[in-house]
């Protein structure tokens, strides 16, 4: 059973939750911890419902993109260029002491102002984005693509 912060936050998760079964699937959703789960082409899109602040939740839609692959100011110029291109959503580095890193793309809407229209845009976004450059990333930068992630050794564990 799932922790939550408050009432509102588990409201906003039974909401996201709900959306995200009539959208998707119930048997194509699933609960990974606090997260939610969904494969879309070839990548795994994640939904999280956060405290933004300490009255009012969030929800981030996320994907991991490229993992194990080296930081690179080549990297990291790359990825903030790319932002500027996006609609929605941001490309982030979680990177660990090793140098290594995980490339992730994350968009978050204030839970009062979701809709169920809103959430599939923000999944189909961040699942079209994902799925498009992954395989460029390995093939500029290295590392692997995320998708074996998915049910093993998954780094949320390590993020927040």
């Amino acid at each position: 059973m799932m922790a939550f912060n408050d009432e509102r936050q588990r409201l906003a998760y039974e909401r996201v939750r709900d959306f995200a079964y009539s959208l998707f699937g119930e048997t194509n959703v699933q609960t990974v911890e606090d997260l939610l789960a969904l494969q879309e082409g070839s990548t795994v899109v994640y939904l999280r419902v956060f405290p933004i602040t300490s009255e009012k939740p969030g929800v981030e839609v996320f994907s991991y993109i490229v993992t194990d692959v080296p930081a690179s100011e080549e990297l990291m110029r790359f990825l903030l260029t790319y932002n500027l291109k996006l609609t929605m959503g941001a490309f982030g580095l979680m990177i660990e002491e090793s140098n290594r890193a995980t490339v992730l793309l994350t968009h978050t809407i204030p839970a009062e102002a979701l809709s169920k229209e809103g959430l599939y845009l923000s999944v189909s976004a961040v699942a079209r984005v994902a799925d498009n450059v992954d395989d460029l990333l390995v093939e500029k930068f290295g590392g692997r693509t995320a998708i074996g992630m998915h049910g093993r050794n998954d780094p949320h564990e390590r993020w927040e």
